[in-house]
C-alpha cells in the first residue's frame, strides 16, 4: 500500500485564476516601468567630484532602499499568492495516541482564561490527553487541572529543565515544552499544542489528525485567529494585521510546500520534534523551529479553518511587546542562524524565508528616510535630481494599484465576509510600530539579549496611558521638525522633501501627544474625584 500523499485543491475559480494573471501582469508592468526609470544614471545626484562621487551613489542606494522596500514586498506578496492551495480533508486514523497541550505562567495570563481553555480543550473530539505545562507550579492551576482531570507538569526547581541556552532555555516557551517533550513524549505520536488564550472548537483535532497519514507531514498548522477585535481599536488593527498573512500568503506557502509553523497554535508528529531534537531554544522558537523542519526534509500542512479563537493585544503595551519580541526575533534568526540553515533547504524554501525575515526592516527603511532628509535640510546634499513631477506619474499608479490587488485578494482571506476592507485600524498601527522595528534592530545589533516576555492576556494587560512608550517616536517626530525649521533657515524647499518631513512629524507627534494628552486627563479626573471625596468627608 502506497503511504499517503496530501492532495491540494485550487484556490481561485477559473475566472478568479484569469483575474489574478491580469492583476498581477498590471502590477509587474507598473512595478518594471517604475524601475527602468529610477534606476537611470541621470537620477544620481553630484554633491561630490572625482572618487568622492562614490558617495552620491551610496546616497541613492540608500533612497532606492527607502522607497523599493516596499514595493518588493508587495510583489512578494502577489507572486506568492498565485500558489494558493487548500488541502483535500482527511479523516483521522483510529489509534493515535494524542496529546493537547498548553503553557501557562502565572501573573501574566488570568486564571478565568486558564479554566476556559482547559474546559473546551478537554472536550475536543478524538481521544487524547490534555496537559498543562506550568512555569510556576502554581495552586491554582493545579485546581483547576485536578477539577477537569487535566494532567499537570512543571519544570519549576528542576536545574535540568531550566538552562540559560539550549534546547532547555530558562524562560521560553520553547523551552517548556521541550522539557515535557523529554518527560513524556515518548508516550504518544503526535502532540496538538496552543497558546492559553486561544480556546478550541470540539473539531480541532479531527479537522487537522487526518493529514499525518502521510509519513512525511511533520506538523499541521491553523490560522491564529482574535475574538476580541470589539475590546479596543488596537485589538482590531491587530487582527487585520493578520488576515492577509493567514489568508493568502500561509495559502500560497502551503502551494509551495512551506506554510510557517505558527507557535500559537499547531499539531506536531513526536517523531519529527525529535528529529530536530525539539523547539528551538529561541525568543521566537515557531519560526527558527520551522526552518529547521524543512531543513531536514520534512512537509507540513496548512488548513485554513477558523478552528481556534484567541486574544490580541488590545492595548499599546500589550501590542509593542509582541511587536518588539516579534521584530527582534525575526531580525537575530536572519544575522545569526539563516544563512547557518539555507544550504540545507530547497532553493525557494531559502529565498522564501529570506524575503519573509525582511518584514521587520521597515524600522530600518524610515529611519534612513529620516536620515537622508537630514542630509538635505542640513547639508543641502541632493540624493537624487529626479524631477517631481515624473516621479510621481510613475510612482502614484503603483501605490494606488497596490490598494487595488490588496482589497481583491481579501476573497481569499480566512472568513472573507469579515476579513474585508481597507483596514484603517492596521495602517495605523504600521505608523506606530515602526519605530518599535528600529529599536529591536539596534538591539540585535548591539547585541542586547532580549527576554521572553509572553504577551499579556484578559485584565493582565495595562489599559493605563503610558507617554513613555513613545519615546522614540517624539524623538524621531523631533528629527524631522527640526529639518524643517533648516528648511526655513537655510531656504531649502523640495516639495516632497518638505512633505515626508512634514508628514513624519505630525504621526510621531501624534501618537506621543495623544497618549500624554490621556494621562494627563486621567490625573486631572483622579485629582477632582480625590478633592470632592475630601470634600464630602468634610461635610
Amino acid at each position: 500500500m502506497k503511504p499517503y500523499r496530501i492532495q491540494k485543491c485550487p484556490v481561485m475559480s477559473r475566472s478568479q485564476r484569469w483575474t489574478y494573471r491580469i492583476l498581477f501582469t498590471i502590477g509587474i508592468t507598473f512595478t518594471s516601468a517604475f524601475f527602468l526609470w529610477w534606476f537611470q544614471p541621470s537620477h544620481i545626484a553630484t554633491n561630490f567630484k572625482g572618487i568622492f562621487h562614490g558617495l552620491d551613489i551610496l546616497l541613492f542606494l540608500l533612497l532606492s532602499y527607502v522607497v523599493w522596500y516596499q514595493i518588493i514586498n508587495e510583489c512578494f506578496s502577489w507572486f506568492t499568492a498565485g500558489f494558493m492551495r487548500h488541502p483535500q480533508y482527511r479523516a483521522p486514523q483510529k489509534g493515535l495516541r494524542v496529546a493537547f497541550l498548553t503553557a501557562f505562567v502565572p501573573g501574566t495570563e488570568p486564571y478565568s482564561l486558564l479554566e476556559k481553555t482547559l474546559k473546551a480543550m478537554v472536550g475536543v473530539d478524538y481521544a487524547h490527553d490534555t496537559w498543562l505545562l506550568d512555569e510556576g507550579d502554581d495552586p491554582e492551576a493545579k485546581r483547576l487541572c485536578a477539577l477537569y482531570k487535566v494532567k499537570h507538569f512543571s519544570r519549576k526547581g528542576i536545574e535540568k529543565y531550566n538552562t540559560p541556552y539550549g534546547p532547555y532555555r530558562i524562560k521560553t516557551k520553547g523551552g517548556n515544552y521541550n522539557a515535557w517533550f523529554d518527560q513524556y513524549g515518548k508516550k504518544y505520536d503526535i502532540v496538538a499544542q496552543l497558546d492559553v488564550d486561544f480556546v478550541p472548537k470540539r473539531d480541532y483535532l479531527t479537522k487537522t489528525l487526518g493529514y499525518f497519514k502521510d509519513p512525511s507531514v511533520a506538523f499541521v498548522g491553523t490560522p491564529q485567529i482574535y475574538g476580541n477585535t470589539k475590546d479596543s481599536w488596537i485589538a482590531r488593527g491587530a487582527a487585520q494585521q493578520a488576515y492577509g498573512f493567514y489568508g493568502s500568503m500561509q495559502k500560497g506557502l502551503f502551494g509551495m510546500d512551506m506554510p510557517l509553523f505558527i507557535g500559537a497554535n499547531h499539531v506536531l508528529r513526536v517523531s519529527a520534534h525529535d528529529d530536530i531534537e525539539g523547539y528551538s531554544g529561541h525568543i521566537v522558537e515557531d519560526h527558527l523551529t520551522g526552518m529547521k523542519f524543512y531543513a531536514n526534509n520534512w512537509k507540513s500542512v496548512y488548513v485554513p479553518q477558523i478552528l481556534a479563537i484567541g486574544e490580541g493585544p488590545s492595548t499599546w503595551s500589550a501590542y509593542f511587546s509582541q511587536q518588539m519580541r516579534w521584530a527582534y526575533g525575526l531580525i537575530d534568526i536572519l544575522f545569526r542562524h539563516s544563512f547557518r540553515i539555507f544550504p540545507s533547504m530547497r532553493r525557494t524554501h531559502r529565498l522564501n524565508y529570506f524575503l519573509l525575515q525582511q518584514y521587520y526592516f521597515y524600522g530600518i527603511a524610515q529611519v534612513v528616510g529620516c536620515f537622508l532628509l537630514c542630509l538635505y535640510f542640513f547639508f543641502g546634499l541632493q540624493v537624487t535630481p529626479m524631477p517631481l513631477a515624473t516621479l510621481l506619474v510613475f510612482y502614484v499608479p503603483i501605490l494606488l494599484f497596490q490598494q487595488v490587488f490588496f482589497l481583491w485578494l481579501q476573497h481569499f482571506n480566512v472568513d472573507p465576509k469579515h476579513e474585508r476592507g481597507l483596514m484603517i485600524s492596521a495602517k495605523v498601527l504600521n505608523w506606530a510600530a515602526w519605530p518599535i522595528y528600529f529599536y529591536a534592530f539596534i538591539g540585535v545589533i548591539i547585541g542586547k539579549r532580549l527576554q521572553y516576555v509572553v504577551t499579556p492576556k484578559g485584565e493582565h494587560q495595562e489599559n493605563q496611558p503610558i507617554p513613555s512608550l513613545f519615546t522614540l517616536h517624539f524623538w524621531l517626530g523631533s528629527v524631522t521638525l527640526m529639518c524643517l525649521v533648516a528648511a526655513f533657515v537655510f531656504h531649502r524647499f523640495a516639495p516632497f522633501l518638505v512633505f515626508w518631513a512634514t508628514l513624519n512629524t505630525i504621526i510621531m507627534f501624534f501618537f506621543f501627544g495623544s497618549e500624554s494628552f490621556k494621562k494627563l486627563r486621567n490625573s486631572a479626573r483622579a485629582f477632582f474625584t480625590t478633592s470632592d471625596q475630601k470634600q464630602i468627608a468634610k461635610a
